[in-house]
């Protein structure tokens, strides 16, 4: 708690009393008692100090007593005291009146009250708040350092350090994307995010300060291995203390520490999530299970669709990260590793939703395409992955699409068709199919299309999509109905397959 020129006053001890200025001008804050008789002391004045003085060498006459208190405020002290003796038996009037005109409050300091007892006391308190404040900091970095260690090290430093300095924090990614933070700092999101490129920039610099919302903001790059991986924002409504830098200064430190640990370690898992992807598609599935278990790599069982994403330059990283953190590809246990810059590859059991997954991701990332394959035995990976690659580069597809490996079978025929009337044939056809997906919870279209590419098969088809076979029958039955068609009829089930590749180029 910081002294003030009130507290002062509210001493009964010293008997002070305020003949000059506003009660608002008595919340400053003090920061030394400055005892000087020089004519003018500003030279001496850092801010916020108390000025005390008997007015022995004081210039008479209203203009200068003028210039005196103008220069006081000026320089930054925070108010005059003024010891009344037989030099001075009352405190000028012209000095009264000119401390009242720049709000500059004037302490009457009694005889009895030595100016040494107020400058002691001043010294003291300030030593005993410095003193609290390196306790508290200390304690607050000895915090920090404990939420380094638990399992969310990141989130738990960037709360604690929110806490410590009583204001908010907000820790971003190296694209801006929100990691960790308190509710009271995401409403300056937006805000905060404006000014990253410039902490980005080669040289540039290392720390950024500026008022947000009335309040005081700091934004900090954090950089791992000379790279700038992320941003932590720290901003309340004071400026922050020296204690509050140190400890922010520490916060820092840890999160850093923590990223280079987990891009160490990511880099690890990302080298050997490609190892086990590589023996994979080479049919071999029990080596690559055994080296899955060495290299403690998720690998999924059974029958497995390959997939591959692919960005254009400037979005690589955006599409691994999103592939490894999505929801959807983690509950099924999938396998992702990046093939190369702006290429990563997926093993993924088959299961319901498992396509709309992979649609949906791609859907986040601007300019992502990618190819999947039909569910296949481990064996025949290689083949599905020879298809996969094959439509992924032959067939570049719109931005957001996701080309099925089996579409190189029509392939030929669907450059014949690569026209508008074709494609409005295909719409009209899967509209009411189309329609019903949007008010059901159940991916309809992808029903259809797994079930045509296993030839009609039901326990094919439902295995693929991880379904029990009587529930295939149900859907099957609804887009039967829906299409108003009959699914046993081989031209109908040609007629669709035709559609549903034509529909997808929209």
């Amino acid at each position: 708690m910081s002294l003030t020129v009130q507290n002062l006053i509210d001493r009964a001890d010293l008997e002070l009393r305020r003949i000059a200025g506003s009660a608002t001008a008595l919340r400053g804050e003090l920061t030394w008692a400055l005892i000087s008789e020089l004519p003018d002391p500003s030279p001496y004045i850092d801010g916020g100090e108390l000025v005390l003085t008997t007015g022995s060498r004081l210039s008479q006459g209203p203009a200068a007593r003028k210039l005196y208190v103008s220069r006081l405020k000026e320089s930054g002290a925070v108010a005059l005291g003024f010891g009344v003796s037989s030099f001075y038996p009352d405190v000028p009037a012209d000095l009264v009146a000119a401390a009242d005109l720049v709000d500059l409050p004037v302490l009457c300091v009694p005889a009895a009250t030595r100016f040494g007892v107020i400058s002691r006391l001043v010294a003291g308190y300030l030593s005993d708040e410095r003193q609290k404040e390196l306790n508290y900091a200390v304690a607050a970095q000895r915090d920090l350092s404990r939420a380094s260690l638990s399992p969310y090290a990141a989130r738990a430093i960037v709360e604690r350090l929110a806490k410590a300095i009583q204001g908010w924090t907000l820790l971003l990614d190296q694209d801006g994307t929100l990691r960790a933070g308190v509710p009271a700092g995401r409403t300056h999101l937006p805000r905060v995010r404006i000014d990253l490129p410039r902490l980005r920039e080669p040289g540039g610099a290392s720390s950024l300060s500026m008022t947000v919302a009335g309040e005081s903001v700091v934004l900090l790059p954090l950089t791992v291995r000379s790279t700038v991986r992320g941003f932590l924002a720290v901003g309340r409504s004071t400026l922050l203390s020296h204690a509050d830098q140190a400890i922010v200064t520490t916060a820092v430190s840890l999160l850093c520490a923590d990223l280079h640990s987990e891009w160490g370690l990511l880099d690890s898992e990302r080298r050997h999530r490609l190892a086990v992807f590589k023996v994979a598609i080479e049919g071999d599935l029990t080596l690559a299970s055994s080296i899955a278990e060495s290299l403690a790599v998720d690998l999924p069982e059974g029958d497995l669709r390959v997939a591959v994403l692919g960005v254009p330059p400037g979005y690589e990283v955006e599409l691994l990260e999103h592939a490894e953190s999505d929801y959807g590809l983690r509950s099924l246990c999938a396998l992702v590793a990046e093939w190369e810059k702006g290429r990563v590859v997926v093993l993924m059991p088959p299961a319901e939703g498992d396509v709309r997954t992979l649609e949906s991701l791609l859907r986040r990332i601007p300019l992502a395409r990618g190819a999947v394959s039909d569910p296949v035995p481990g064996r025949e990976l290689p083949q599905a992955w020879g298809q996969v690659r094959s439509v992924f580069n032959s067939a570049p597809g719109s931005a957001g699409k996701l080309a099925f490996a089996s579409d190189v079978a029509t392939a030929g025929l669907m450059r014949h068709l690569d026209n508008e009337e074709a494609r409005g044939w295909a719409q009209a056809l899967l509209a009411p199919l189309t329609e019903r997906d949007r008010v059901s919870k159940i991916d309809m279209r992808a029903t259809l299309r797994t079930f045509l590419a296993n030839n009609g098969q039901s326990d094919s088809s439902a295995s693929a999509l991880g379904i029990h076979r009587h529930t295939l029958r149900y859907r099957m039955g609804k887009v039967a109905e829906a299409l108003d068609r009959d699914m046993d009829d081989p031209s109908t089930r040609a007629e669709l397959w035709i559609a549903l590749q034509l529909d997808d180029q929209l």
